[in-house]
Parts: C-alpha cells; structure tokens; sequence
C-alpha cells in the first residue's frame, strides 16, 4: 500500500491509501475528510500501517492566476520515512 499526502492551501494535508484497487481519502467516523496540519502528525496516524512508498503532492492555483494551462501537473514528491 503507497500513501499519497495531498498539501492544500491553508497550510493543511489531506491523505489518501492507494493500492491495486484504487485511492481511498482517509475520513473520520462521519465519513468526511481527515485533515492533517503536520506531516508529523500524519506520521503518528499510520505509523501502524505496512506503506511500501509514501508521496508528497502539492497542488497550487498560481499556475492557472497567472495565465498557464490549467493541467499543470502537481509536484510530486518521494518521501523517505
């Protein structure tokens, strides 16, 4: 199972698990959104889990503001836990 850590803007993550049957957003027990303010804090979350690889993906709005293509793709980054 491989992590994608999904950093919005407002300074907070969301998480997704991603394996051979697709992406699932970690959520609460309400079904919404797990939001994260640390990638510390993400860490203690699924320090339990058996992750094989663990992505940092930042999407911004700058690229479209200033005039680019809206399908920039989002920087994706490898981290080393």
């Amino acid at each position: 199972m491989n992590l994608q850590i999904i950093s919005l803007e407002g300074q907070f993550y969301l998480v997704e698990t991603v394996d051979e049957n697709g992406s699932h957003l970690l959520t609460d027990r309400q079904n919404r959104p797990l939001k994260f303010h640390s990638l510390e804090e993400i860490r203690d979350h699924v320090s339990a889990k058996n992750i094989d690889e663990i992505w940092l993906e930042q999407q911004t709005p700058y690229e479209e503001m200033c005039g680019l293509s809206e399908e920039a793709a989002p920087l994706r980054i490898r981290l080393n836990w």
